[in-house]
């Protein structure tokens, strides 16, 4: 019974640590600092620093090659321009209709401005005569069916009928056909000494290619 109680008693001071005494070959426990309430802290060492982004130099913008402005070739003019367009530098009667019955040519007359033929009219060339104006009448127009392109095929001593404002109409006779008259042959358009009716339309829809012109006088 005695070894029993003396066992029951060790192992209490075993697990409560006894009263006071320390296990041998252990160091006694410190002593609590004044204010210390037993509960660990945690100390964090120097802020973190934020390094800064690199920094690079400025971009340099190399500005696009500049060019100067394109310049348009314009297409060669179908006519010369630089004759007088006032209707006092223009002798005779104002023509409104130009038929060549041959070759089914039926077209009203029209006043232009020597670069711009109008399509399905024959075009009066500016500065240059009237019937009965004693000078060269030059009527222009596309070689298109129901215009222009009739001439390809007309022979000399084709009738010419041209129709006036005033109600009356002056007969012509085809006395020239020149199939290949060079672009820039100007002197076509000339004012001539004695009464003629120059026509002309083109032979392709290149500029330069050459014109076809046919020439008519007042019948006798």
């Amino acid at each position: 019974m005695v070894a029993v109680v003396v066992l029951a008693v060790g192992l209490s001071l075993a697990l409560s640590g006894g009263s006071g005494s320390t296990a041998p070959g252990s160091a006694a426990p410190s002593p609590a600092a004044p204010g210390d309430t037993g509960i660990a802290t945690v100390t964090f060492g120097p802020a973190a620093t934020t390094s800064a982004l690199p920094t690079f130099p400025p971009v340099s913008i190399v500005p696009l090659p500049t060019f100067p402005p394109a310049s348009v070739t314009p297409f060669p003019t179908l006519l010369p321009t630089s004759v007088p367009t006032q209707q006092g530098a223009e002798p005779g009667i104002r023509a409104d209709r130009i038929q060549v019955p041959s070759v089914k040519i039926d077209l009203p007359v029209v006043q232009g401005d020597g670069v711009d033929a109008p399509l399905g009219k024959a075009t009066h060339y500016p500065g240059t005569g009237w019937p009965g104006g004693g000078t060269n009448i030059y009527l222009y127009g596309h070689a298109r069916d129901g215009m222009f392109i009739g001439l390809w095929n007309v022979k000399v001593g084709a009738q010419v009928i041209v129709h006036l404002v005033d109600g009356t109409q002056r007969l012509y006779e085809v006395t020239s056909v020149l199939p290949r008259v060079p672009w820039n042959a100007l002197q076509y358009v000339d004012p001539t000494p004695t009464e003629q009716l120059t026509l002309q339309t083109c032979t392709s829809y290149q500029n330069t290619a050459p014109r076809f012109i046919v020439i008519a006088v007042p019948s006798q």
